[in-house]
């Protein structure tokens, strides 16, 4: 069973993907904060009406799929495309020309392993769940 046809878990792992993306932009952001002109680098914001609008059917509305010969039909599709967000801070540069305050790169960090832990969490209690439903207790 391939969990990422499941809506759900398509958008908590799209979640996760872009929490790594961002995970990654923001520590090169804090190794280089000494670096003469280096520039703050973050992802726009992951919308999660567009993960939503993105795994709905044609009307909007979430739809069942078919896996077997026996099931109902539905469609889904998901982008998976991480965007830079434009440099719209008016954070001083220092004296050596690169706009990083390490503070708040520091927040930005922190906040995202505290969403990427709960992702996960989220991600294994649903699987949770699957695997309770397919092993019912004897």
């Amino acid at each position: 069973m391939n969990l990422n046809e499941i809506p759900l878990f398509r958008m908590m792992s799209q979640k996760m993907e872009w929490l790594s993306e961002r995970q990654r932009l923001l520590s090169h952001n804090v190794a280089n904060a000494n670096t003469p002109g280096y520039k703050s680098q973050d992802l726009k914001p992951l919308d999660f009406a567009s993960l939503v609008r993105s795994s709905a059917g044609r009307n909007g509305r979430q739809t069942t799929r078919a896996t077997q010969a026996g099931h109902f039909s539905g469609s889904a599709g998901v982008s998976n495309k991480f965007k830079l967000k434009a440099d719209n801070q008016k954070s001083a540069e220092s004296m050596t020309g690169n706009n990083i305050v390490l503070e708040e790169e520091m927040m930005k960090v922190a906040q995202t392993s505290m969403e990427y832990q709960l992702t996960t969490n989220l991600y294994r209690k649903h699987l949770a769940i699957i695997r309770a439903a397919l092993n019912p207790p004897r």
